[in-house]
């Protein structure tokens, strides 16, 4: 009996630590990241640096609601920084001949289409995510440095421009727009059957197949979130510059939103996913970076801080898979 009533107080103890850490543990580590920053630099907590970063976020942010949703059911994307590049000139392209509104909404469906024409070639020729988006990541860049001949598209449109650098209300509209998909986000995965189907697939495609669920489908139409939220990010990015670059635009993207999605607590397995976490985690590299580059800290060094904390997340997402006795998928 003594034996039994101590297993059960530390069993509780431990399952109620995990959810705390799932629920609050990166935005605990967000308060602690800023108040560290804010009496290292005091640049760091005016209210134009907090805001500005916020509005950075946006940047990583949004290409990161895709990439979760991706990683969640089972693959991952590495050619959405050189899909963001192709899709920014493209469509920036054509901002003299039919306007702003018609440009982005241009921008949005060539990205769902290179983000379709992915999903084609993982589903229908069977071909690995890893195999098929490192090929489309030197393709799409290629792609962009052609079209262009490796010159920037400037971008002047006031619509296009507004997208990344205006304000609504006083507020960044940048962020109004992060929040927006973020919220779109959630509601679709925890809302709706297609969430229930990338969890399931994620989890056991082979289970999904069997309970009914077009597994082709759902992942095509996951390739197309990914194409779609990098193209969100594209126009943010590109407003934000004042030019569509084809070397420039996307370099490294690929690892920041990954970075963010795994920080956030999405497991790489598949089956499992945080679409807060991820919006947190870009936050959290946001603010790192920008406390470090006040600090004067090396760039490469900021490299360093930046893995360390993935690693330290990913080490605590261990710890609470561990503490709740259940396999990490």
């Amino acid at each position: 009996m003594g034996i039994l009533s101590e297993d059960g107080p530390k069993t509780g103890l431990k399952e109620k630590f995990a959810t705390r850490w799932d629920n609050f543990g990166l935005p605990l580590l967000f308060v602690v990241l800023v108040i560290v920053f804010s009496v290292l630099a005091p640049a760091f907590r005016t209210s134009y640096n907090l805001i500005s970063n916020f509005r950075f976020t946006s940047f990583i942010g949004i290409g990161a609601i895709g990439m979760a949703f991706c990683i969640m059911g089972g693959d991952f994307d590495i050619s959405v920084g050189s899909m963001l590049s192709l899709a920014a000139v493209l469509g920036s392209s054509q901002l003299p001949h039919i306007g702003g509104v018609a440009s982005v909404f241009l921008t949005l469906v060539i990205a769902s289409f290179l983000g379709f024409v992915n999903g084609v070639f993982v589903t229908k020729l069977r071909i690995p995510a890893f195999i098929t988006t490192l090929g489309m990541m030197f393709i799409y860049r290629s792609l962009a440095y052609i079209y262009t001949n490796n010159t920037p598209v400037y971008i002047n449109d006031k619509f296009w421009l507004f997208l990344g650098n205006g304000k609504v209300l006083g507020i960044p509209f940048a962020i109004i727009l992060m929040l927006i998909c973020y919220a779109s986000a959630y509601l679709l995965l925890r809302k709706t059957p297609f969430g229930r189907y990338v969890i399931a697939v994620g989890t056991n495609k082979d289970a999904a197949m069997l309970s009914g669920v077009n597994v082709d489908k759902t992942k095509i139409i996951v390739f197309i979130l990914v194409g779609l939220f990098v193209g969100i990010a594209s126009v943010v990015i590109s407003a934000n510059l004042g030019s569509a670059n084809p070397g420039m635009l996307g370099q490294g993207y690929e690892f920041q939103v990954i970075t963010a999605v795994v920080l956030g607590g999405t497991v790489l397995g598949g089956g499992n996913g945080n679409i807060l976490g991820a919006f947190f985690a870009a936050m959290i590299l946001t603010y790192l970076k920008n406390g470090l580059g006040l600090r004067q800290v090396d760039s490469y060094w900021q490299f360093v801080a930046t893995g360390m904390v993935l690693i330290f997340a990913v080490a605590m997402n261990r710890i609470k898979y561990m503490l709740l006795g259940t396999k990490e998928i």
